[in-house]
């Protein structure tokens, strides 16, 4: 057999938290031990390292076993250096690609168990076994951490590690941990987090973030609010990815997600249930009616009116001698047939009198705060979930219990799934009644200086904004083109 010219060593440890390489400096240290006992010669340039990476997940990039297959295929190196074999390989179809780059080059394999050739028939009918050997122990691992995350989530906890979660983790007296920069080496005391005792401060900006949502506020607008109060745990901003990421956590509904099961969890919660279960449903509902989050909204009847066949008018400025400062709704399809155009600021300032009207309407008020049934229909929605996961657990039974009809379940699913969209419509309801509730008896000044979204989800909620064409001309403001339809609150 050949003597090898030039051979690389690879080092991987698949998990490492902190980002140490201390344990693959040790498997270098002992490759170029044992490459020295062969006579194999290495290079500096032909050391592969992947640290913290994963062989046994299919889509998991290994960035120098990639190099290393390439350094083969052009030549570079004829022989490789590894600690253990499963350092080197945990599933079949990485050996067979490695063979296949490697096929009638001579390429050999050396750890401390042994050494192989990719070039004989034997040494690669052992590698495959090898292989095999080393995907079943990838699974049976894999099965026995899910079963401890299953088994944890049972009994209400969460995984370990990880970033602090906001609104959680208060320092545990006396009780420290050593913590090493993976940079500088330099280690440091830092205090124990106890990560299911609530913080306070965090928790009363977070409750205050999920009703100002509910309330109509943008989640843009909340992200500003929240940016002038704190930082995240990590000392950065927030913007409309992390926040909705935060509040959409079974974590801050007191809950442990697994599998699509939700459990109570061992640490309270600090946004309410029936809340957290209204926030899901703005969320979806946001989705639909604004397919571009995050935009910061300036016009009070912007995307709101319409015109008689219903497009969304927009605004733009007027186009007259006040094109500086005066601007008009007005409908953006050129095809439109009524092609309305209506001044702005006659239109707020009517649409804000109708709106301030019903607000302060005692009869109005006491609809307002008539029983919505919130907390019913949390209950139901979450007994439904509960239902529809077991029969879907049945369906995947079928094909070992012939007594089940997967008819009959499969009818059942459907029948669940359209009894929770009906129950979510009307947790939106909910939504709306909060904000409702909350500008019941607004007057002039207290709604100007409420944020513009929300103004505008008031309107939205109370009323339907037609703007028909008028044959008025010149100035003044014509209320009989502009229908106001109220809204149901549920």
């Amino acid at each position: 057999m050949n003597h090898p010219q030039l051979a690389g060593i690879y080092c991987r440890l698949s998990y490492a938290p902190d980002g140490s390489i201390e344990k693959v400096e040790r498997q270098e240290e002992d490759c170029r031990a044992l490459a020295a006992r062969l006579g194999w010669p290495i290079s500096d340039q032909h050391i592969y390292v992947d640290n913290s990476k994963s062989a046994w997940k299919r889509d998991r990039k290994r960035p120098s076993w990639d190099a290393m297959l390439a350094a083969i295929e052009s030549g570079s190196i004829d022989a490789v250096v590894v600690y253990h074999g499963d350092r080197l390989i945990r599933q079949p179809w990485d050996l067979e690609k490695l063979i296949g780059i490697a096929d009638s080059r001579g390429v050999r394999i050396a750890s401390p168990s042994g050494t192989r050739s990719l070039d004989s028939p034997d040494d690669r009918f052992v590698l495959r076994i090898e292989a095999a050997q080393a995907c079943r122990e990838s699974d049976n691992i894999s099965r026995r951490i899910q079963r401890k995350i299953k088994a944890r989530a049972e009994e209400g906890l969460s995984q370990e590690g990880g970033k602090r979660p906001f609104g959680y983790g208060v320092p545990v007296p006396g009780q420290t941990r050593t913590r090493v920069d993976p940079d500088t080496g330099e280690e440091t005391e830092v205090p124990v987090i106890d990560r299911t005792k609530v913080v306070p401060e965090e928790a009363e900006i977070l409750k205050a973030a999920a009703q100002r949502l509910l309330a109509g506020q943008s989640i843009a607008g909340v992200c500003r609010w929240m940016n002038g109060r704190c930082t995240t745990t990590q000392g950065g901003t927030w913007n409309s990815k992390n926040l909705k990421a935060l509040l959409a956590s079974p974590r801050v509904a007191g809950l442990v997600a697994h599998d699509g099961v939700l459990y109570p969890a061992s640490w309270p919660e600090i946004i309410e249930r029936d809340v957290w279960v209204d926030l899901a449903t703005h969320f979806d509902h946001s989705r639909q009616l604004h397919p571009y989050q995050g935009s910061r909204r300036e016009y009070l009847l912007s995307g709101i009116a319409e015109c008689p066949t219903g497009h969304r008018l927009r605004q733009k400025p007027s186009g007259g001698r006040n094109r500086k400062t005066s601007r008009i709704y007005y409908c953006p399809d050129p095809e439109c047939e009524t092609q309305v155009g209506r001044n702005m600021e006659h239109l707020d300032l009517y649409v804000t009198g109708a709106v301030l009207g019903l607000l302060n309407d005692p009869a109005f008020r006491d609809e307002v705060h008539a029983e919505d049934g919130g907390d019913r229909i949390g209950a139901e929605i979450a007994a439904l979930e509960r239902r529809k996961k077991s029969t879907l657990d049945q369906l995947k039974q079928i094909a070992e219990d012939e007594e089940l009809d997967p008819a009959v379940l499969a009818v059942s699913v459907a029948s669940y799934d359209k009894k929770i969209t009906v129950l979510r419509a009307q947790m939106g309801g909910s939504a709306r009644r909060r904000l409702l509730m909350r500008m019941i008896g607004v007057d002039l000044e207290t709604w100007n200086a409420e944020p513009v979204d929300i103004r505008s989800a008031t309107v939205e909620a109370l009323f339907r904004v037609i703007v028909r064409p008028t044959s008025l001309r010149g100035p003044g403001f014509d209320p009989s083109a502009v229908d106001l339809l109220r809204r149901r609150i549920d």
